[in-house]
Formats: structure tokens, sequence, C-alpha cells
């Protein structure tokens, strides 16, 4: 693997553009920012975040009663063509405190379209106001609800996969961890793109102190609003990388980027799960940054990247 010593140079100015509204706006320093304040902020800086142009596509909101009693939102996506199509249920990112099924929707338009599947995108409750494991057990019921119900938008139950980026990408390796020894709930497939994988801030990448969107003070302060104590980070279905067998987890696509905090959990993952002889295929980006996902729009690296990753979907759930 040749690494680039630098980050791609629209990353850059993009996120000195963010920067700079955010210096105008008087944002505060972690240490007093609030959750709704957060969720203010991440609207604005996401309106730098350009959409792709993306057709062929029906969207459908909906939502599901969950055993808790609470309704679940979900958007489902679904391609041209008869059917019947592999199944992709997806987690937004946000580190588990904002979010959306807005946040998702260009990826999820372009993943139905362009992978030739249906996409349910899965509304998850937020932290703080509803802390771990809240949004791992929605996880698991989406997964539920949609062996129940996908038949009626031509979803195959041979080929249904989790997937989600960020605290995304942590759900859906939970979720398949809940379910791998699982019968009747069978994934065929995980899609982790810059995944959220273990609740420590020791691996290189941490120590590289990178402050390309995601950093490491970004990334502590996620984790004391998702958790209600900080001993729940040793549990599995919040630190996935922690599993005690790998084996019978599914086929896995993984996506990691250099210049991320969150790069070496991932890696360690992937190696993990080889290692229980799991077939992972492995896309790493050497010059781009967590969150790249949402700049599609506007970095051409970034555009690539999702082209490429979506190619190896759409080969992994098709054949």
């Amino acid at each position: 693997m040749v690494v680039k010593t630098a980050v791609n140079p629209q990353v850059t100015q993009l996120l000195m553009s963010i920067s700079e509204k955010m210096v105008e706006l008087n944002h505060p320093p972690l240490d007093v920012l609030t959750p709704e304040q957060s969720r203010e902020f991440y609207q604005i800086a996401r309106s730098y975040f350009t959409p792709i142009q993306v057709s062929g596509v029906t969207v459908e909101n909906t939502s599901f009663p969950s055993t808790k009693g609470h309704e679940l939102p979900i958007r489902i996506y679904t391609p041209l063509g008869e059917g019947p199509f592999p199944v992709l249920i997806y987690f937004h990112g946000g580190g588990w405190v904002f979010g959306d099924l807005d946040s998702a929707d260009n990826v999820c338009r372009y993943f139905s379209s362009m992978a030739g599947i249906v996409v349910i995108s899965v509304g998850y409750r937020l932290a703080p106001e509803h802390k771990y494991p809240a949004a791992f057990l929605d996880a698991v019921e989406s997964v539920k609800w949609t062996f129940e119900n996908i038949k009626k938008w031509n979803g195959d139950l041979a080929r249904i996969a989790v997937g989600g980026e960020s605290s995304g990408g942590n759900l859906a390796a939970a979720a398949a961890i809940f379910f791998k020894d699982d019968e009747k709930f069978k994934l065929s497939h995980q899609f982790l793109i810059t995944p959220v994988m273990d609740y420590s801030f020791d691996t290189l990448s941490y120590k590289a102190n990178y402050k390309f969107n995601l950093t490491n003070e970004k990334m502590k302060w996620f984790w004391s609003h998702y958790l209600n104590d900080s001993s729940e980070g040793s549990e599995i279905f919040a630190s996935p990388l922690k599993v005690l067998s790998a084996e019978h987890l599914p086929s896995t696509l993984l996506v990691t980027a250099e210049f991320d905090p969150l790069r070496d959990e991932g890696l360690a993952f992937g190696k993990r799960l080889k290692e229980a002889g799991v077939n992972v295929e492995l896309l790493h980006y050497d010059d781009l940054v967590h969150s790249f996902i949402n700049m599609i729009g506007t970095v051409d690296g970034a555009k690539q990247a999702l082209e490429e990753m979506t190619i190896k979907l759409r080969e992994l759930l098709h054949n």
C-alpha cells in the first residue's frame, strides 16, 4: 500500500471553508457544546456538502412500531426493475448524537440506483436523550422488521446486508454480531464505512492526532454522550472489535480513510474477520478523511471513492 503524505487538497479547502464559518458563528468549545447546539451547527456544516444528482429510484417514507413502543422512522429506496433485489439496511453517521434520514439521503439514493438494491435507511434514536443501547436495539429491530416485511418491496431474503458510516457502521457491525448465529435472520453481508469499532483511544491513528473533520476530542465527546458510563465501552455491542469470536460473521466490505482517527480500529476489525475465515474486501483511501462520504458533490476523490465502493457493493450483493 502506497501511503500519501497529504490530504486531498479539495478536502482541505472544503474543511477550511466550514471551519471559517464555524469561527464566524462562534462555535463553542467542546467542553461547553451541548448536543442541541451540535445539531444546529451540523445542519449549517451540511449546507457545504453538495449532493450529487441521482435518478431511477423510488423513495418512500414510513415507520414501524418498535417493541419498546416508539415509532422507528425509515426511508425505503427502490431501484428500477422487477427484482428480487438485494437489500441494504443502512445506518447514518453522526456520532450517535446527530444525523438523520436526510443526512444519509444522497448516498442511499446513490447506492440504491447504482448498485441495484433496496435500501432501508433507519432513523434510530439519538443520544444523549436515548443512550446506549437504544440505537443498537433500534438497529436490531430494523433487521427483524426488514426480514419480515421486505418482500413487499421485492427484496430478496437471501441477500440482506447491514451497513453504515461511522457510528452507523458501529451499529451495523453490532447488529451483525447479534445475529451471527441466527438462522432466521441471517445477514449475507456487512458494509462498514469508516466505522467506530472500539472504545479505545490508543491506536496509532489516534496518536497521530489528526485535525481533519473528526478529531480525538470530538470522538471522546461523542462517546461521552452515547454511553451511560465508560464501563459500557467494554461491551461487544458498543465496541464490536471486542467480539470474542468473529466466526460466522457475514462477508464484509470495509472502507477506511488514511487521515481518520478511526482508521486503525477499522483495519484491526478487518484483520480479526480474515483470521476467522470471513471474506473481507478492503477499500482504503490514502488521501481522504473521516466523513468523506458526505463530500461526494464537492471533492472529486470522494466521488471516485463512492463509485468504487458502490461497484464493489453491487458485485458482492448480486453475486
